[in-house]
């Protein structure tokens, strides 16, 4: 996947020199990275004032680009690692697009700007978008900046818990067990735990039961302190818990912003993101990578979902498994048990969501045809009558392969499987719902 940007407006203007993402650097603060990179190709401290005080990037660049004022000798031969430096100052020192910037995941990243072929990839596309590669590197720089100051973090606590979400299902518990294992080798105390009032999630209870080998750890929540520290794996907004109890997340989900070091993208499941973190310094054994491969399958629907996308596909047949997909789907793809009532369905589903300052409270339904024609209207009803314009519901047909959901008195269908409520948000959004 390749994004291309033009500007600094819209969606993706985030990463354009020109947007209005201000960092201080060397005890001077810059409104943009255009008046940095500018102001650095001058030793005149006069000029460089100039640039620094334009009130727009575009008045910063024009001195810059005067021809009239001296520039330094050397500068043809550092402007990219100028270029650089503003850059990740810019990420490094306002999250909110940091977070987003991570969120492009592997994709390339081209400037479109038709008239530059040095820094952008120019009209044809053949420039040789320096600008591009260079967020690419800030991308991974910043993200493993992010990783290790959740290491260090958790290497300064006497102990610390690793917990998933309030419904663990097998991506949330196995998540839970694999970075434990991995914090533990970097000599850290990590214990992956379940918290006294959440509930397995049914959907996965017998994939969990059957696979998972290790004793499930129960942490009574009436006897925690905020001393306790916790890492969140398959959620990163709070959940109950302090944010000085909390010292950081690596999620698939969309970001929350509730917890400042957090690893989020989105990937097919939390499990396939933290192989893919950490296959390079910790050698996962066959039992973690079956565990890993499961919260795949599991978090996909056993990959009939539109979550797993062809980035995913790649890693997780990179992890060399030769598993009979069909055969788990058949032992442990479950849809909604309707005997037991609308609230148990929906509280065996129940997930919320912090998103761009809203919050998502969603619940999730998976059925055939015979049950959707039964119950799909009986839910509905329920869910209108809760009068709370935050919940979201998604219902899958897994035999007509469709996807219903249903936000704030709006019903929308899809000809495929997405369970991904991130997708969801950004296609209400598109919509005007949101």
């Amino acid at each position: 996947m390749t994004i291309e940007f033009y500007k600094e407006f819209g969606d993706l203007g985030y990463l354009a020199n020109y947007s209005k993402h201000g960092f201080t650097k060397n005890g001077v603060f810059y409104k943009t990275v255009e008046h940095y990179y500018q102001s650095e190709k001058f030793d005149n401290e006069e000029i460089k004032n100039k640039i620094i005080n334009a009130d727009t990037p575009k008045e910063a660049s024009n001195i810059g680009r005067d021809r009239n004022n001296i520039r330094k000798e050397n500068f043809k031969g550092i402007k990219l690692d100028v270029m650089y430096d503003g850059v990740l100052e810019k990420f490094r020192q306002n999250r909110d697009i940091a977070y987003k910037l991570i969120e492009t995941r592997n994709s390339e990243i081209c400037e479109a700007t038709i008239d530059e072929y040095y820094w952008g990839i120019g009209k044809d596309k053949s420039g040789k978008n320096n600008i591009g590669k260079i967020l690419v590197k800030v991308r991974e720089k910043i993200k493993r900046e992010i990783l290790e100051n959740i290491i260090e973090k958790a290497k300064e606590c006497e102990k610390v818990y690793v917990v998933g979400h309030m419904v663990p299902d097998a991506d949330s518990v196995f998540s839970n067990y694999l970075l434990s294992n991995i914090l533990n080798s970097f000599d850290i105390h990590a214990i992956p735990v379940i918290i006294d009032d959440y509930k397995i999630s049914s959907s996965d209870k017998l994939l969990i039961e059957d696979n998972f080998k290790e004793k499930v750890v129960i942490l009574k929540k009436d006897q925690l302190t905020n001393n306790d520290k916790f890492i969140l794996v398959d959620h990163n907004n709070l959940g109950g818990l302090n944010k000085e109890q909390v010292i950081g997340a690596i999620d698939h989900h969309v970001i929350s912003g509730e917890v400042y070091d957090t690893i989020e993208m989105e990937y097919a499941s939390t499990g396939l993101l933290i192989y893919d973190l950490f296959k390079e310094i910790y050698k996962f054994n066959q039992y973690e990578k079956l565990l890993v491969c499961l919260t795949v399958l599991a978090d996909t629907e056993y990959l009939c979902s539109t979550r797993y996308k062809e980035e995913d596909r790649l890693v997780f047949e990179s992890i060399g498994l030769d598993l009979n997909i069909d055969e788990f789907k058949r032992k442990y793809f479950v849809t909604n048990d309707f005997s037991k009532g609308i609230e148990e369905s929906l509280h065996n589903s129940y997930k919320e969501y912090k998103i761009e300052g809203s919050i998502i409270k969603r619940y999730m339904i998976y059925s055939y045809k015979r049950d959707f024609d039964l119950y799909f209207e009986e839910y509905l009803e329920y869910v209108r009558n809760m009068n709370d314009r935050e919940v979201l519901l998604i219902w899958c047909d897994y035999e007509m392969m469709k996807t219903y959901y249903y936000y704030d008195n709006n019903i929308r269908e899809l000809d495929y499987i997405l369970t991904s409520t991130n997708l969801i948000y950004k296609k209400l959004k598109e919509e005007g719902i949101l």
